[in-house]
This record gives C-alpha cells, sequence and structure tokens, in this order.
C-alpha cells in the first residue's frame, strides 16, 4: 500500500534483512506482541528511531531542502 501524501512517497525502497538467534527472535517477536504490531512495523519503527536519533528527523530536513 503507498501512501499518496507520505512525505516520502515516490523514494526508492530497499529491503533490510538479518539473522537472528532464535532465542533472539523470540524476544523480539514478544516484544511486538506486547506492543500489538507485527515485526516489519517494529523493525521500521526501530530503524526511524535510529535514524532520528543520528541524524535527526529526515522528514523535516527533506521539507527545509524543498522549501529553499
Amino acid at each position: 500500500m503507498v501512501l499518496k501524501n507520505h512525505p516520502l512517497s515516490g523514494e526508492d525502497r530497499k529491503i533490510v534483512s538479518t539473522r537472528l538467534y532464535q532465542s533472539e527472535f523470540i524476544y523480539f517477536k514478544k516484544i511486538c506482541e506486547k506492543e500489538n504490531k507485527k515485526v516489519n512495523a517494529k523493525l521500521k519503527e526501530i530503524v526511524r528511531e535510529e535514524i532520528k536519533k543520528k541524524f535527526g528527523d529526515i522528514l523535516e530536513h527533506e521539507k527545509e531542502e524543498k522549501n529553499e
């Protein structure tokens, strides 16, 4: 599903994957279930939080570049 009003709409998307030990995955899955989120949604959330922490809000950065 593509969100037409999403600020990053139209940008290429990349797939990110990793291998986890079974015990790590079990605990991660428990976190997802506790938060009532799918694994993919939680992974996206974690990646976005890390990007925001290291580089700031990229969506705000995109808006600033378009306004210049």
